[in-house]
């Protein structure tokens, strides 16, 4: 099979607008963990309150790096909420055997995270560096993944692009840090052709070039694009990674590089 060439940026910058237009259009939005008042309480200044309501982001992040769709974990987190789980963490005062004898959720996965969650309140030291805005931005990921025993992976770029997203982080540095790599993108993003990097390439290190080159690939269709972010690929309507060819036929991306490799043919 011929492999078809890169996108142009003029092709790259084309399926940007395309996938811009539709996110528009659309009413979805990703769950927002902090509500208005949590963000205006951050914004006081108040080192302990930015302590806490951070740590909230970071519990989110752990509980939804496991394969199951946002509204299960949506619905697990909310049941945590109720009964004051991410508190007691972060206080001091969780009780272990209560929450074994009683837990608030019913999935293995779900109750596992907890663990993760203990674990980032041991290291609030080694977080609580980047409050209330990081000082080096390029350490940022690294702190994170470091911070989480490894946990919040590609969920360390989804914390950069929350904090930004909800203006309590401003440094414009941070945005290269700010595209969430997870599978679902990576796999759109190099099947389409916005990206010349595998679409498995997992570590670290691929990840932080996947979100480099999605925030200069945004950056085609004007700087507004990437105060968007990942959000027009990852929300987008159409399913690249599974995509088959009654879908490639039927898809309106301008310029596909899997449908150009396959008119290559």
């Amino acid at each position: 099979m011929q492999q078809p060439e890169p996108l142009t940026n003029d092709q790259r910058r084309r399926n940007v607008i395309h996938l811009l237009e539709a996110f528009q259009a659309s009413p979805a939005q990703p769950f927002a963990v902090l509500d208005e008042d949590e963000r205006a309480r951050f914004r006081t200044g108040d080192a302990s309150e930015q302590r806490r309501l951070f740590f909230k982001l970071l519990c989110y992040g752990a509980l939804a790096a496991q394969p199951a769709p946002e509204a299960v974990v949506v619905a697990d987190w909310q049941r945590m909420l109720s009964v004051g789980l991410v508190d007691e963490i972060y206080r001091g005062t969780f009780d272990l055997r209560r929450f074994a004898v009683s837990p608030p959720v019913t999935r293995s996965d779900s109750k596992g995270k907890v663990i993760d969650f203990v674990r980032l309140a041991a290291r609030a030291e080694a977080w609580a560096t980047l409050l209330p805005e990081p000082r080096e931005p390029a350490e940022v990921i690294d702190v994170l993944h470091t911070a989480s025993g490894g946990v919040l992976k590609s969920r360390a770029f989804w914390v950069v692009r929350e904090m930004l997203r909800y203006g309590l982080w401003q440094s414009d540095s941070l945005a290269r840090s700010a595209f969430f790599p997870d599978g679902r993108v990576r796999k759109r993003a190099a099947r389409i052709g916005l990206i010349d990097l595998p679409e498995a390439a997992d570590r670290l290190d691929d990840m932080k070039a996947v979100s480099q080159a999605l925030h200069a690939v945004m950056g085609l269709a004007g700087n507004g694009a990437r105060a968007h972010y990942d959000l027009p690929i990852s929300l987008a309507p159409v399913r690249c990674e599974v995509c088959d060819s009654a879908r490639l036929a039927a898809c309106s991306m301008p310029s596909c590089r899997r449908r150009l490799g396959t008119e290559a043919r």
